[in-house]
């Protein structure tokens, strides 16, 4: 038994080198798993290489362009298509959508198993040759780059074969070992080598001219690699070789020309260790130093091809992802074995440190070593986990809608960022991605000047402020739909077409969630707008007059909408505060009942308009009945709540009833919505929030929409009212902050007014004592101003909840503080000034209430 162990331990000695390749093989394939970890498509290209197999699976090689320029990547947007018949073939083959999650691991692994091979041909050393090849295979750039589906998965692997026969060409020179045996006629020695590693590297370039542009990048490595031999005639002929330099520097800028089209981004210096990896960088750049001083040409070589590689990458990352990661972590694997590991055996710690008469020094020097390996594990694997795109389960839904209640022929406008992800989940055409991928991909490549110009008028479209220069280019590139993310609002083009799409005619929101909306664009709208702004002398009474004359400042063509805002980037607080969602519904539904009320004084000018208001939000409505609101917008029911609220109490405050049809549809499709939204204790906050249970505390947008919706529609909501005031506290508040608790006692005033519930009318005091303590003796609450200013509609809506409860004091002190206000300088004025009039409509009607919210204009 003895001697069976002993033979063991032997055998796993003689064959630790495997086992530890083996093991780093495995920890390759694994890694390169996470980002597809839910079996679905990662990556931004991923999605796009994902749907051009699928439609060379549906539509038969013959949709491959015949052009050579395209089929080798020569043209500037033409792209090489073998890796795409690999996959057509595999999929074919094995009927399953597993082949795009597993065949870029496997090439992963293969490209690290040749980079061993590779490090093996230029180390005499199996711990350089082994640590070289685990800190290459998790540098973050090639854990990304071989996770997911993209032609570069195999292009690295063409790449480094290539790397590997050239490295083995150029030991077969005679003398390559000394660079000054290359001096002047000397390195015609060059060619002297075994041609059959030249023919194998050929070979493999064939294929790569075929799968992937990055032969580029190795048609660079090997003028890298002569230029290395031009260094010892360089000394001694300066003049003459600098010649020579010179005529190489304008084929680089040629090179440069030709890819022209790669993205030329400078990057931050934060993006090399991001990229390369903390160890691998710090380690490889130790390494330029030694290796730039060796004679040995093929170390001089890699240093040179590092620094070139890393120099040009400050201006455009994929020269150093990952392909300066290559020459880089062979470096840092040899300054490992041979810099780092014997200073840490020297350190005396790590031979003698004795704790309870054990000498545990070799145990501590094991902890350092296996820290320092999983640091560039580590690093890769987090980079796989949260660096590789992913649509967002709410772009899911988009994307399908897109998918199934769409045309098949349907071009939809977006970024081209957002296009990746939309083409290969919709199958559907876009505009800029479409000219720079798939037209040369499926036919003629176009042009760079024609691209640059494509994308042009997609910015243009996105961004313009002139709505008939989109129209015109829409209907020029044929666009039906367009797709906003959440990330366009950071765009500048976010003051352009997202902007006016919520009010113009010519668009129909037909999805939102959150994270992504899409809308119909109608070329020739039934609705057609009214024109400019109304006159505001257009009655005889002088203070419907002056209410006229400001509401007409925020007329935009269509509809009525809040002049600037912010996006404050919270959904709370762009819901409560931001004001750049120019839909506005339910101010426009306020401004038709208000202008339907002013028509009786005699202005058919006011009852057209009023009447046009309720066409337009019925036109605007979604189909599930739903009114969008807030920046990114979602369906929350509070909003759609607030736009059929007025609507349904027009006719007990005027007998002008107008537009029956329309208003009775825009109410009963509401109510729908709201009830869908509606549960026994809770009510939905959105379409994609469902109520929120905080441990710290109650949730304000839960107990708002809980209060107001159920206030404004107050039919079987007894358990939601009951909820909202069993989360009130003992002071009377229910959160901190003055807005919020302001909020929820207007909406359980509304439901008093409704039901004269007594209990919630003592919660309504409660509240009432708790504001009138949290303001100054001006009139100003206390926190005002943290988040944000509050606007005149909060203290508008306090003056609603100090008359419930009685509260005169309050009540006066708080219209004082808001006659004195600066509507001008409000945060959401017109919502102020119409949340003003319907406040004091409650309590003094609606004339007196024009009159006085007249007096803070």
């Amino acid at each position: 038994m003895l001697k069976k162990s002993i033979i063991n331990s032997e055998l796993i000695h003689n064959n630790l080198t495997k086992i530890y390749l083996i093991l780093i093989l495995l920890g390759t394939f694994l890694v390169r798993l996470i980002p597809s970890r839910n079996l679905a498509i990662a990556g931004n290209d991923a999605h796009l290489h994902h749907d051009l197999v699928m439609r060379i699976s549906e539509q038969g090689f013959g949709v491959i362009s015949s052009s050579p320029l395209s089929l080798m990547g020569l043209s500037p947007y033409g792209y090489p298509p073998f890796y795409h018949i690999i996959g057509t073939f595999l999929y074919e083959t094995f009927h399953s959508q597993l082949v795009f999650f597993i065949l870029p691991p496997i090439l992963g692994v293969a490209s690290v198993f040749v980079f061993y091979k590779l490090s093996q041909e230029l180390f005499d050393n199996s711990n350089a040759e082994l640590l070289s090849t685990l800190l290459f295979a998790f540098v973050p750039a090639f854990v990304t780059r071989t996770s997911v589906f993209i032609p570069e998965s195999l292009g690295i692997l063409l790449f480094i074969s290539i790397a590997y026969f050239l490295v083995k060409y150029t030991k077969s020179v005679p003398g390559y070992e000394n660079l000054d045996n290359f001096s002047l006629r000397d390195m015609l020695k060059i060619f002297s080598g075994n041609y059959k590693y030249l023919l194998y590297a050929l070979l493999i370039f064939a294929i790569y001219l075929f799968t992937h542009r990055g032969w580029i990048f190795m048609a660079l490595v090997v003028l890298i690699l002569i230029i290395t031999f031009l260094i010892p005639s360089f000394k001694k002929k300066p003049v003459t070789f600098s010649i020579i330099f010179v005529l190489i520097g304008l084929v680089l800028l040629e090179f440069v020309s030709i890819v022209a089209r790669f993205q030329q981004e400078p990057v931050t210096i934060l993006g090399f260790p991001k990229w390369l990896g903390v160890l691998q960088l710090a380690l490889g750049l130790y390494g330029i130093v030694l290796f730039l001083k060796s004679k040995n040409s093929l170390y001089k070589f890699l240093a040179l091809w590092a620094i070139i590689f890393m120099i040009i990458g400050t201006y455009s990352f994929r020269f150093r992802d990952p392909y300066a990661a290559i020459p880089l972590t062979l470096m840092a694997g040899y300054v490992f074995a041979y810099v780092l590991l014997p200073k840490i055996n020297g350190i005396s710690i790590f031979k003698d440190y004795k704790l309870f008469k054990r000498n545990f020094g070799s145990t501590l020097k094991t902890i350092l070593l296996l820290i320092l390996i999983l640091i560039p594990v580590a690093q890769g694997a987090a980079i796989a986990y949260s660096d590789v795109a992913q649509p967002t389960a709410n772009e899911m839904s988009a994307f399908k809608l897109i998918q199934y209640e769409t045309p098949l022929n349907a071009t939809i406008l977006t970024t081209k960022d957002n296009a990746y992800f939309l083409i290969g989940n919709t199958h559907r055409k876009d505009v800029a991605l479409w000219k720079t991928v798939y037209e040369g991909f499926m036919g003629e490549a176009p042009s760079i000047a024609e691209t640059v110009a494509t994308q042009k008028d997609v910015d243009t479209m996105l961004g313009t402020s002139q709505e008939n220069e989109a129209y015109y280019l829409m209907e020029t590139y044929n666009v039906s739909y367009v797709y906003v993310s959440k990330a366009m609002y950071d765009l500048p083009s976010s003051d352009g077409i997202i902007t006016y799409m919520p009010f113009d005619t010519h668009f129909k929101t037909i999805f939102v969630s959150g994270d992504a909306s899409v809308y119909q664009y109608i070329s020739n709208p039934t609705l057609k707008s009214p024109g400019a702004e109304l006159n505001s002398n257009s009655t005889n009474n002088s203070e419907y007059n002056k209410s006229i004359k400001f509401i007409e400042e925020f007329w935009n063509g269509y509809a009525y909408s809040e002049n600037g805002g912010a996006y404050l980037e919270d959904s709370l607080l762009d819901l409560e505060f931001g004001g750049i969602y120019k839909g506005n519904y339910e101010l426009n539904s306020q401004i038709a009942v208000l202008y339907s009320h002013m028509s009786q004084s005699s202005s058919a000018d006011l009852n057209n308009r009023s009447e046009y208001l309720i066409n337009w939000l019925n036109y605007k409505q979604m189909e599930n009945g739903s009114f969008p609101t807030s920046i990114p917008p979602e369906e929350y029911t509070i909003a759609t709540m607030e736009t059929i609220y007025p609507l349904m109490n027009v006719d007990n405050k005027t007998g002008n009833i107008y537009n029956k049809e329309n208003k009775t549809n825009i109410i009963s499709k509401g109510l729908v919505f709201v009830d869908n939204m509606t549960g026994k204790e809770n009510i939905n906050i959105s379409n994609i929030q469902k109520p929120r249970n905080n441990v710290l505390g109650p949730d304000y947008l839960t107990m708002k929409t809980n209060a107001q919706v159920s206030g404004m529609n107050p039919s079987g909501k007894e358990k939601i009212i009951a909820n909202v005031l069993k989360q009130q506290k003992e002071d009377g508040s229910w959160t901190l902050q003055s807005y919020q608790n302001i909020e929820i006692l207007k909406g359980l005033c509304l439901y008093y007014d409704s039901t004269k519930d007594q209990n919630v009318l003592n919660s309504i005091k409660k509240g009432s004592k708790w504001l009138s303590e949290n303001q100054n003796s001006e009139g100003m609450f206390k926190d005002d101003g943290d988040p944000t200013i509050y606007g005149i509609n909060h203290y508008s809506d306090a003056v609603l909840v100090y008359y419930t409860t009685e509260n005169k004091n309050s009540m006066q002190k708080t219209l004082n503080y808001i006659n004195h206000s600066n509507l001008d300088a409000d945060i959401n004025p017109l919502k102020s000034y119409l949340t003003l009039i319907s406040d004091l409509s409650l309590i003094y009607g609606e004339d007196t209430a024009i009159k006085m919210a007249n007096e803070i204009l």
